[in-house]
């Protein structure tokens, strides 16, 4: 099974960096790709806001900040290159192509962000689809998808199975802009809908059991 794996920026790196996390998730992808074929494109999180919230205060465009947080997200998947050693690619991938031909030598890419304008959600789920991915996990901060904000929502209600249509639906309202935090963002709502990819969301928790969610053993919501 070909897999896209998205990780959360914030999961890496939220007050420091989780260096037994980066460890064990390689581990983990190292013994699992001996059965799957896996691309892995990692987030900002929190250093890429930081640095996009002081620049967006200096006066930046949001190209700018995009480009920013686009080479933060490639410092976070460095790491990943790091751990995985010979089994990673040699460098971050900064393409499709890039990402492609690693698997063809049997390695492992890694990638950030690409282009402007585009959120590591919509690089992946763009990815997901040019490489004809079987499935694409997306772990993040939260632990699945929920009705509404349950950050903001006491009340929101986590959805265990929906459609591409229904997460489309709870996510549309969110604005691009460098830096945005969600679960899903639209632009990659609407590229996993057209190419009807099934999708994972998970929090971080289930990020150290893969083989369980490969199995369908997980909390989080599933959405096919």
């Amino acid at each position: 099974m070909r897999i896209v794996l998205k990780i959360g920026g914030s999961l890496v790196f939220k007050d420091k960096i989780d260096v037994d996390l980066i460890k064990n998730v390689s581990k983990q992808i190292v013994s699992l790709s001996k059965t799957h074929e896996f691309l892995i494109v990692i987030g900002g999180g929190a250093i890429a806001r930081e640095y996009i919230g002081a620049l967006k205060d200096i006066g930046k465009d949001d190209t700018f900040l995009d480009i920013v947080g686009i080479e933060a997200s490639r410092l976070n998947a460095s790491l990943f290159i790091g751990a995985l050693g010979e089994h990673a690619a040699v460098e971050v991938s900064k393409n499709f192509n890039h990402a492609l031909s690693a698997i063809h030598l049997d390695k492992i890419p890694v990638l950030g962000g690409t282009h402007p304008g585009h959120t590591t959600d919509a690089v992946s789920s763009m990815l997901s689809e040019f490489v004809g991915a079987d499935l694409f996990l997306r772990f993040t901060n939260v632990d699945g998808v929920y009705d509404k904000d349950p950050r903001k929502h006491p009340d929101a209600k986590k959805l265990e199975k929906i459609s591409h249509g229904q997460l489309l639906e709870i996510v549309e309202g969110t604005k691009a802009k460098a830096g945005v935090n969600t679960v899903i963002d639209p632009l990659a709502a609407k590229i996993l809908k057209r190419s009807n990819i099934k999708t994972v969301v998970c929090g971080k928790d289930e990020l150290l059991s893969i083989k369980a969610v490969l199995e369908g053993k997980h909390k989080g919501t599933e959405i096919s």
